[in-house]
C-alpha cells in the first residue's frame, strides 16, 4: 500500500508520517525531498526548483518500491509541486512559464498512473491554531497569508487534477493531539487490509 500526506507548511505532515511508520513497522518513508534542494524554494521558487523537487521525489518514491515494504509513506507527494508550480506560472511567469507548468502537471499525472497512491491524506490545521505553533525552523515560510493561500490551492488542486478519480482523499484536521490524526490514518489501513484479505500489512 501507498499512502501520501500533503498540506501547507507546519501542518503536522512529518511527524505523522513518523507515528505511521513506528505504527507499522513494515513501512518505508519517502522522505521530503524538497529540503536538500540547492535552488530558492517555497516563495522563491523558480521552474529549476520546481523540476529538480519533481524529478528527486520521483527518484525517491521509486527507491521506495525497489524496497518492497508493505507501506509506502510519502511527506508530501507531486501534488505539492502542482499547487506551487501554479502559484509561480501566475504570479511570476518570468520565473515559470505556463508550457513549463503544463509540462510538470503531465509529468505528475503521468507518474500518478505509473504507481499510484491507494490514499492521500490532506492534513489541515485551524489557522488560529497553526499560528501559536513554533514553526519557524529558518527553511519554511511562517507568513499566515501565504499558508491559508497553499491551504486553499491544495483544496482547488484536488479538484482541478481530478486527484479524487485516482485515488482517494480523506481530509485530517490536526487540530490538536497527533493521536487524534494517527488513529484516522491506521483506521483507514486497518479498514483497507480487512478489504484486501490479501494484503500484506
Amino acid at each position: 500500500m501507498k499512502i501520501a500526506l500533503i498540506g501547507a507548511q507546519g501542518v503536522g505532515k512529518t511527524t505523522l508520517c513518523k507515528a505511521i511508520c513506528t505504527a507499522f513497522p513494515d513501512s518505508v518513508v519517502v522522505r521530503e525531498t524538497v529540503r536538500e534542494c540547492p535552488y530558492p524554494c517555497d516563495t522563491g521558487a523558480d521552474f529549476k526548483t520546481e523540476w529538480w523537487v519533481l524529478s528527486h521525489s520521483i527518484l525517491a518514491e521509486q527507491e521506495a518500491r525497489e524496497m518492497k515494504k508493505a507501506l509506502t509513506i510519502t511527506d508530501r507527494c507531486l501534488l505539492d509541486i502542482a499547487v506551487y508550480t501554479k502559484l509561480i506560472q501566475e504570479n511570476s511567469p518570468e520565473r515559470l512559464s505556463k508550457k513549463q507548468r503544463d509540462l510538470i502537471e503531465q509529468s505528475i499525472l503521468s507518474w500518478f498512473e505509473e504507481d499510484p497512491y491507494d490514499y492521500i491524506f490532506f492534513v489541515k490545521v485551524n489557522p488560529e491554531i497553526w499560528k501559536t505553533r513554533d514553526i519557524d525552523d529558518g527553511f519554511r515560510s511562517v507568513d499566515m497569508g501565504w499558508y491559508k493561500t497553499l491551504t486553499t490551492e491544495f483544496e482547488a488542486a484536488i479538484e482541478r487534477l481530478q486527484v479524487a478519480r485516482r485515488t482517494q482523499v480523506k481530509v485530517i484536521h490536526n487540530d490538536g493531539a497527533i493521536d487524534q490524526a494517527l488513529k484516522l490514518v491506521t483506521d483507514t489501513i486497518y479498514a483497507a487490509k480487512a478489504a484486501r484479505p490479501q494484503a500484506t500489512l
